[in-house]
């Protein structure tokens, strides 16, 4: 991947807009960072594809394993997943009806469903295990531990400048 070409255009769009330095380096540096994560998470996909998975279907599979044995409701999981009840309703569907999991009463309200995890669920956790593993060893390769806390210094700070640009409801 190639982030230079970019870089080089948007750096001289703002110029050309009056922009100063440190606001085209905040932009730069940001688009560099969205196009890696972008880049990492378009190649996770093609590579779960292959396997029958996805990003919000191996979260719903990895919150059932660390729940496990207990079961969930579809609300709880929606929560931890931080996503939809809808969102939640499409992936739990998919996964019912690929034997990764199951829908249960609840055993103290009959209008509610439980959801638990099968062995079909367990068993692409296992696969996807070692791909998440080698994936994550490659891009941290060259990390020192300094550069860990950095990084995660770092990138609190972007979290705590995202959250605050978010609108207040």
């Amino acid at each position: 991947m190639n982030f230079n070409f970019h870089n080089d255009s948007i750096r001289g769009v703002l110029r050309s807009f009056g922009h100063e330095d440190a606001e085209v380096d905040n932009i730069e540096t940001f688009v560099t960072f969205a196009r890696l994560a972008n880049g990492i998470f378009r190649e996770m996909d093609t590579d779960f594809s292959k396997l029958g998975a996805s990003q919000g279907r191996i979260i719903v599979l990895s919150l059932l394993h660390c729940h496990s044995p207990h079961r969930m409701t579809p609300s709880e999981l929606a929560e931890k997943a931080d996503v939809t009840r809808g969102t939640m309703t499409g992936l739990i569907d998919g996964l019912e009806r690929d034997g990764m999991i199951e829908r249960v009463a609840h055993e103290s309200d009959g209008r509610m469903v439980t959801v638990g995890l099968k062995e079909a669920g367990r068993e692409l956790l296992s696969k996807i295990v070692p791909y998440y593993t080698k994936l994550i060893r490659s891009c941290m390769s060259e990390f020192t531990p300094q550069d860990h806390k950095m990084m995660k210094g770092l990138l609190g700070k972007m979290k705590g400048g995202f959250e605050r640009s978010l609108p207040k409801c």
